[in-house]
């Protein structure tokens, strides 16, 4: 069973066990409590509108949450559990404002059919939600909150945010530095790997063959040729060593000011790096600049944008924990 399928499965245990034990609850706290109790839920952690959110929920989104990441860290699962209780929040009310809205019941089709195609038959489907304990009638259920707290949400924050001409000028006046172009190289190189737990013997091997395959150079060979023939970078030899742009942070020191040192077409002696041995041909040299506001425009209202949507995400989070009516301090 695919990944993605066991936890949105997984999601749905805790929903579903959610509504059997706050649907039918009076929105008293302890009897919410008293509720999660005797239904294994554990204390009642948050009360949002007539549904409970318990400890149970909260320990199995952690849990999901350090499945998926492939991490636990201890100093950070104070925080976790605050921002996980904070999203079980967030969709509890998500989900309460969704139940009024109206969804096309083919969207919903749609969705679950995306869903069953995870699995490689009908058999497999039913036994992953029998271990889930879910039926086909609380997965629709669960599919029918999921899309009208989806669309509850998508109203308040629209998916195109305005972005006026003037703010990204100001943006851009105020962070000149992130359109800075620094000086880019162009370079072919042809490589013999030499690492530093190199065996003495092969370095010197690889020593003799760089300083042949420089003197052919020397005597006129294509570079090209010589690279595609004898490079051992896999991935630049079959286009002549050609390594394309690139600014000097991305490449060893001794690399870059070898380059350096070269005029376009060029071609250096042997050089070694960390990496190995190089030979350089220095392509083209493209100097420092500063983007223009026109090309920087575009990235600018995307930027924009995101932090837009960003902050309007962050208010309805804040907006939603609102509705909570107790909160139980972690």
């Amino acid at each position: 069973m695919s990944r993605i399928a066991i936890t949105w499965i997984s999601i749905g245990i805790a929903a579903t066990t959610g509504i059997i034990c706050g649907e039918f609850a009076a929105s008293s706290v302890v009897l919410h409590d008293k509720l999660g109790t005797i239904c294994g839920r554990g204390h009642l952690l948050a009360l949002v509108r007539d549904r409970g959110i318990y400890q149970a929920d909260l320990d199995r989104t952690l849990a999901e949450f350090h499945y998926l990441a492939g991490t636990d860290h201890g100093q950070e699962r104070n925080l976790q559990r605050q921002s996980a209780l904070t999203d079980l929040i967030a969709n509890a009310a998500a989900r309460a404002h969704g139940r009024s809205e109206k969804i096309l019941r083919t969207e919903m089709e749609h969705e679950l059919s995306l869903l069953r195609s995870q699995f490689r038959d009908d058999k497999t489907w039913r036994l992953a939600l029998n271990a889930s304990d879910l039926s086909e009638s609380s997965l629709w259920r669960m599919l029918r909150n999921d899309f009208g707290s989806r669309q509850w949400i998508s109203k308040r924050i629209p998916p195109e945010l305005d972005v006026t001409e003037g703010e990204c000028r100001r943006f851009y006046g105020s962070h000149l530095e992130n359109f800075f172009v620094p000086e880019r190289l162009r370079v072919s190189h042809l490589f013999l790997a030499a690492p530093p737990e190199t065996a003495p013997e092969i370095v010197e091997a690889k020593h003799a063959a760089i300083e042949a395959l420089s003197v052919q150079l020397a005597g006129g060979e294509d570079f090209a040729t010589l690279a595609a023939q004898n490079s051992e970078d896999e991935a630049t030899k079959l286009r002549g060593g050609d390594l394309d742009y690139f600014s000097a942070a991305r490449m060893p020191p001794d690399f870059v000011a070898a380059a350096l040192k070269l005029r376009p077409g060029e071609i250096s002696r042997p050089i070694r790096t960390r990496l190995g041995f190089h030979i350089l041909k220095l392509i083209d040299v493209q100097a420092a600049r500063q983007k223009t506001f026109d090309e920087a425009r575009n990235d600018i209202a995307i930027e924009l944008t995101n932090q837009k949507r960003a902050a309007a995400i962050q208010k309805l989070m804040v907006d939603l924990n609102s509705e909570a009516g107790y909160l139980r301090p972690l």
